[in-house]
């Protein structure tokens, strides 16, 4: 399989404009955004494929065979606005409620991962803090680990 450089090049900007530049952006900015390249590839749709649409035989019989394109194109817009709309109109959505689970105090995490996932649980509300928990005492198995650290050290 041959790597076509350019597009790829274009894929890889494409996907830092996205994250870096149209975040900062205000609504409007980004509809009139949106709205021109939706505009640009529309037309750069109906040259690309003219035959085609007057080929078909739908089109012919409408006498729309010019048109066709954009008939098309506005169908699946209100198509897709519509289903939005009925998305967020229909009914009452169900809101999914998680179990609270009780866990150790993040400050007595061993790594800074597991102490921040500890406070972010936390912070949220998805988890609460038992404190009264106390850590494990020395197992068998944490004096043998214990010890072959020590005679490494």
């Amino acid at each position: 399989m041959e790597f076509y450089l350019p597009s790829l090049f274009l894929i890889l900007l494409a996907a830092i404009v996205a994250v870096a530049f149209l975040p900062r952006f205000t609504p409007i900015v980004l509809a009139v955004f949106a709205s021109v390249c939706l505009i640009f590839a529309m037309y750069n749709h109906a040259s690309l494929f003219t035959n085609e649409y007057n080929n078909m035989n739908w089109a012919n019989m409408a006498s729309m065979a010019g048109l066709s394109p954009y008939l098309i194109t506005t169908v699946v817009i209100l198509l897709c606005i519509g289903y939005i709309i009925f998305l967020l109109s229909s009914g009452t959505v169900q809101s999914l409620s998680m179990p609270s689970m009780t866990i150790p105090p993040p400050s007595t995490a061993t790594n800074v991962v597991t102490r921040g996932i500890g406070e972010s649980l936390v912070s949220t509300g998805v988890a609460n803090v038992n404190r009264n928990y106390r850590p494990p005492e020395n197992t068998a198995g944490q004096k043998a680990l214990n010890s072959i650290l020590a005679k490494a050290a």
